[in-house]
Order: structure tokens, then C-alpha cells, then sequence
């Protein structure tokens, strides 16, 4: 589960550093469109914080994304980037399939996520 954990947020980083650099942003700049400070988006780019979903939102409003587009611009770059097992991981395959799906049903994936999440804590 870490090595999930560490290859999501390497992509995180990577994707968000990537899009910024293609703008001419500096932190700062991309700190200001989106609220999060300075300090947090470099830990992030480094790929040493977990950017919540929240943040992602706020980092793909910044660079006028959808949230969808920006998850699967970093699904992407997870898929990239050197895997150390063989077969991809379950979220490498799901950041995968998103790639084709309107907005209307990444929407639906959403909502069937928070529903598992929410069955997941109600049964524990």
C-alpha cells in the first residue's frame, strides 16, 4: 500500500511541476491562482506530501482543468513511470480506464468511490 502511496504522489508532483513549468509559472505564481501556499505546492511537486483530493481541486481550477482531466493527466504519468512489479497496481489501472470518460461518468466513478468509501467506514 505505501509504494502505492509514494508512486501517486511522485505522479502528483510531476504532473503538477510539469503543467506549471509549461505556463512560465513559478510557485508563487501557481500558489496565488490556488490558494496553497508556497511551501505545501513544493513539498507536493517533490512528491513528499499526499495532495488531498480538495487540493487537487484547487490545483486543477488554478490551471482552468476539470478535476478529471488533471487526475488523469497524473494517472498518466503513474503509468509512466517506471513500475518496480511486473503487472500495474489496481490504481494504475483505474487512473488508466479514466483516460476515455466524459465528465458525466468520471462523475459517476466519483460518486461510486465516496459510496465505498462511506460502506467501507460504516461497516468497520
Amino acid at each position: 500500500m505505501a509504494e502505492r502511496s509514494d508512486a501517486y504522489r511522485r505522479a502528483a508532483g510531476a504532473t503538477i511541476r510539469a503543467l506549471r513549468h509549461a505556463r512560465g509559472w513559478s510557485l508563487r505564481d501557481l500558489s496565488q491562482a490556488s490558494g496553497i501556499s508556497v511551501p505545501y505546492l513544493s513539498e507536493i511537486e517533490r512528491g513528499r506530501k499526499d495532495p488531498s483530493g480538495a487540493l487537487i481541486g484547487q490545483i486543477a481550477a488554478a490551471f482552468g482543468l476539470s478535476l478529471g482531466a488533471l487526475l488523469t493527466e497524473i494517472g498518466r504519468a503513474a503509468d509512466a513511470a517506471p513500475a518496480d512489479a511486473t503487472q500495474q497496481t489496481a490504481r494504475q489501472q483505474l487512473w488508466a480506464a479514466l483516460g476515455g470518460l466524459t465528465e458525466e461518468e468520471l462523475a459517476e466513478v466519483a460518486r461510486y468511490a465516496r459510496y465505498l468509501r462511506w460502506r467501507r467506514t460504516a461497516e468497520g
